[in-house]
């Protein structure tokens, strides 16, 4: 399922769980039985939001039985509590397991590796919370006019764990003060241990992050495999293009540390040629990857690339990848490995000067065009279904009118500029237009 999904269904179980523990408090209250029934249809629409949840994910299953022994007590926490069943304690309390669950499902989605103190230690606050309160209630009802259903107990017994002392109620035995007494020591020592455990494991996984030692999930994203001095000023560029804004982009090299402040970009550390290092990436979902040398001036960084180029390939075949050749000799090896844009900076930039000298002004032009920045730019789309079987000259003429300049001919493996007026057009082809915007 999507993680959005998976996010939301999450989200809606705490809702749930929270539903059913106010409608418990009233059930004392009879007056409030208006309350109660809305609370109750609330509740039945969370749950047929449940019941498609696990239906699909079932459908879905390649091994169903096994998905149904796994998840049966989700089937049970999506039974609404209406009528005869809200007599049916334990279905509340399979409640929270479907946020353990959930939670467990996004921690695996998420490549995040939590301690199993976390988990211990939370059934233990939860297992100290319900106890004390069972025996406060259990002491002080009937005696305490302040305790007079359980949820009064189970207020008093979160309140004294956190030692947040509302002062609200208070016991007025001596074996209810007693038991306040063990409750408050408790909630020092277990509540405190969790939230150190947990701020623990913040830390550590923000740093974790930031040296590059986590897996990620990602689907449809930007891989930037090696790291140099044009790389930080691509992945700007990059970011210009309104197409591609929002992409995700994981970056793999061998830093250190994510060479980026703020964690907006993923940081992968490891030699990009290794597998497992691609798989912490998800290079086999990634949708394009650029690949930039391991050192510009030094032609041996050909073969690093292209061994990278290979290990992309092997786990996709749709990727887009791009990479930067330091030795022209090696051009034809990165497109037998695969390769689809092969940028040879140094013969580009040879290019580039002797045009700027022939006729001045071409490398600011080509820049403009290449860059994403304010202007317009060059682009590559396919043939309009309406010039389909028209001409050259009759596309010219109505991209003209619309602001576009098209100034070439994509057709198979050839790459035609300004191509005769005359050539008719397939619904094929490709255009290679100048414009303000993404068509």
């Amino acid at each position: 399922m999507p993680r959005w999904w998976e996010v939301t269904v999450v989200g809606l179980t705490v809702i749930s769980v929270l539903l059913v523990a106010f409608e418990w408090s009233l059930e004392t209250k009879s007056e409030l039985a208006v309350l109660r029934t809305a609370l109750g249809w609330i509740d039945v629409t969370l749950c047929v939001g449940f019941l498609i949840d696990f239906f699909v994910r079932f459908a879905r299953s390649e091994a169903r039985r096994e998905f149904f022994k796994r998840n049966w007590i989700e089937l049970l926490g999506a039974i609404p509590l209406l009528g005869p069943l809200r007599a049916m304690r334990i279905v509340r309390l399979t409640r929270i397991v479907r946020i353990w669950r959930g939670a467990h499902t996004l921690r695996r989605r998420l490549g995040v590796s939590l301690p199993a103190e976390i988990g211990r230690l939370g059934i233990a606050v939860v297992v100290v919370w319900v106890l004390t309160a069972s025996a406060m209630y259990a002491v002080e009802s009937g005696v305490n006019e302040q305790i007079v259903g359980f949820d009064d107990a189970l207020w008093w017994s979160i309140v004294t764990l956190a030692t947040v002392g509302y002062g609200d109620i208070a016991p007025v035995t001596h074996l209810g003060r007693l038991i306040a007494i063990l409750t408050m020591v408790l909630g020092v020592g277990v509540l405190g241990t969790l939230a150190a455990t947990l701020a623990t494991t913040l830390i550590e996984l923000r740093d974790r992050s930031r040296r590059g030692l986590r897996s990620w999930n990602m689907k449809e994203h930007l891989l930037v495999l090696g790291w140099n001095t044009k790389s930080a000023a691509a992945l700007e560029d990059f970011r210009l293009d309104p197409r591609y804004a929002e992409m995700p982009i994981a970056v793999v090299a061998d830093l250190p540390e994510s060479p980026f402040e703020d964690g907006s970009i993923r940081f992968v550390r490891g030699d990009a040629t290794r597998k497992d290092v691609l798989v912490r990436a998800s290079a086999a979902h990634a949708s394009a990857a650029m690949v930039f040398a391991a050192d510009p001036t030094d032609p041996r960084s050909d073969h690093h690339t292209a061994l990278v180029i290979l290990g992309l390939r092997r786990l996709s075949d749709s990727m887009k990848i791009g990479a930067e050749l330091v030795d022209s000799d090696n051009h034809e090896q990165f497109k037998q490995v695969g390769c689809d844009a092969v940028i040879d900076f140094g013969h580009l930039g040879a290019l580039l000067l002797v045009r700027g000298i022939q006729d001045v002004g071409v490398t600011e032009v080509v820049e403009d065009l290449l860059s994403n920045k304010d202007g317009s730019e060059l682009f590559r789309v396919l043939v309009p279904d309406g010039f389909v079987g028209k001409t050259w000259r009759d596309l010219a003429i109505a991209m003209v009118d619309e602001d576009v300049a098209p100034i070439g001919l994509e057709r198979g493996d050839a790459r035609m500029l300004n191509p005769d007026r005359t050539i008719v057009l397939e619904a094929s082809d490709f255009l290679f237009v100048v414009a303000r915007d993404p068509l």
